[in-house]
């Protein structure tokens, strides 16, 4: 039990501002007036045990759902620290200043029954940056802003890997390739049905046709500008039909400021002529504008990626009618949502709960590895 008597006051302020001063450099949206606010109600109520400290910290401290992770993951640790005090303070929850020493990058692989971690080998790829490893796994809204170039990296890697997807489309080959047995069997017939010659075919790489809407409200900001990215790299292979749109509480096409070499200059422009960004949704009206204003841009082979958390100030009416629309006229709809990496996760938000039965696909978009998971869908 941890007490807030006037022997134990100075303690718990230590702890609480503490515990503030970290979620803050978590990257965890903390204000003053929050702060205040939990040493108010920490005062006010006096003894509390340890389960209503940790209610007051998530009621004052915690804005978004998703915060919630490092909330526990850092009050854990500052807890441990004071119950067993160790020689150098905080030992474990501040970055040790390192002499650079060789980045080695490693992948780690999550099995499907167990959320454990293995880490698996080493990629065999080594630059001079720092010393932390890239974890395909991580939430891009906790990746330090010293790791976002090796992160960056790690990206391009994966669209370039991406970038020439082979569908089912085959043509002839003469000597390579599986064999065309419907084209052997035809031939056959100028030999009385015997097959003297063997026909192949093979895959060859195809036009995907792509319609990217991402949501670049102030709740998905980090996640946008690390999807964005992603796209800006394979927007560089010249077999991707693809169209890119932003909204927030309107919709502006991307697909010219793409053309763009460079990703920060093009957010740049962006952002000089798109006053939305950082602001509020309305996913419905931005899906009515796509199916009225751009629908040259939809057709029965266009595959169409929405990246939102489905929170929606707009018409819920109007965001379901719309839906409707898009999904009759594209060929699939792959709904983004990085929310849905928490285990804990369901899509009780109301515009998300009215657009997912229009999904084809509902997946995360948080990390390096479910960019992987999205190039993967688009392959099929």
């Amino acid at each position: 039990m941890m007490v807030t008597t006037s022997d134990n006051l100075r303690i718990t302020t230590d702890f609480t501002l503490r515990l503030c001063a970290l979620l803050r450099q978590s990257g965890v949206d903390v204000g003053t007036q929050q702060s205040i606010a939990c040493m108010d109600a920490l005062l006010l109520l006096g003894t509390v045990s340890e389960d209503d400290l940790k209610a007051i910290y998530r009621i004052t401290l915690i804005n978004r759902k998703q915060d919630l992770y490092e909330l526990h993951k850092i009050y854990e640790l500052l807890m441990k620290d004071y119950l067993s005090p160790r020689a150098t303070p905080f030992e474990g929850l501040q970055e040790r200043e390192a002499e650079p020493e060789p980045i080695v990058i490693r992948r780690r692989e999550y099995s499907d029954e167990d959320s454990s971690l293995a880490v698996g080998e080493d990629l065999g790829r080594v630059e001079g940056y720092s010393v932390r490893e890239v974890d395909y796994y991580k939430d891009f809204q906790f990746v330090p802003k010293e790791d976002m170039p090796s992160v960056m990296a790690e990206i391009e890697k994966v669209a370039k890997k991406f970038a020439s997807i082979k569908r089912r489309k085959t043509k002839r080959s003469k000597h390579h390739g599986a064999i065309d047995l419907r084209a052997s069997v035809r031939d056959s017939v100028k030999f009385d049905g015997e097959i003297l010659n063997w026909r192949y075919k093979r895959k060859v790489p195809t036009h995907s046709r792509w319609v990217i809407l991402s949501d670049v409200s102030g709740s998905m900001e980090i996640y946008s500008i690390f999807l964005l990215n992603f796209l800006h790299f394979l927007n560089e292979n010249h077999r991707m039909k693809m169209e890119t749109f932003v909204f927030s509480t309107r919709v502006e096409c991307l697909t010219e400021h793409f053309r763009s070499k460079d990703f920060r200059e093009m957010l740049k422009n962006v952002a000089q002529h798109f006053s939305g960004w950082s602001g509020g949704t309305k996913i419905g009206a931005a899906i009515k504008a796509m199916n009225e204003t751009y629908a040259g841009v939809i057709t029965p082979k266009t595959t169409v990626i929405i990246m939102s958390d489905g929170w929606d100030t707009g018409d819920i009416d109007l965001l379901d009618k719309e839906m409707s629309t898009l999904r009759s006229r594209a060929k699939s709809i792959i709904w983004i949502n990085p929310l849905k990496a928490s285990p804990l996760y369901e899509p009780l938000a109301l515009g998300m709960a009215t657009a997912r039965p229009y999904c084809d696909q509902f997946i995360t978009g948080h990390s390096i590895n479910s960019l992987e998971k999205l190039t993967n869908l688009l392959a099929k």
